[in-house]
């Protein structure tokens, strides 16, 4: 059940922050799309060993997908700064408890 919960507010705190970071670099996504894109690359981090990896390649092809951007340097940008940000709001949510 912590994994479940942690994946939904992986998905919602990382698709706000990369929706955010897209107005930085002027790509073009809607909310639902950063969501989901983030919701995929939380699920697959649940993967053992690789998972995170995984996540990250999954981010970039979700993100190219619904964009249409180039890699270098919108979606690169956007992966840095929303994973950033999010692993910090996660890790304080965390440390709510």
């Amino acid at each position: 059940m912590d994994e479940l919960v942690i994946v939904v507010l992986d998905a919602l705190i990382g698709g706000v922050v990369l929706w955010l970071a897209e107005k930085i670099t002027s790509v073009d996504l809607a909310l639902s799309e950063t969501v989901i894109a983030a919701g995929g690359a939380a699920a697959v981090a649940l993967v053992p060993t690789a998972g995170w990896i995984l996540s990250i390649i999954v981010l970039f092809v979700l993100l190219k997908k619904f964009s249409k951007a180039s890699i270098w340097p919108d979606i690169i940008l956007m992966v840095i700064v929303g994973r950033l940000v999010s692993f910090v709001a996660l890790m304080a949510l965390g440390g709510l408890r």
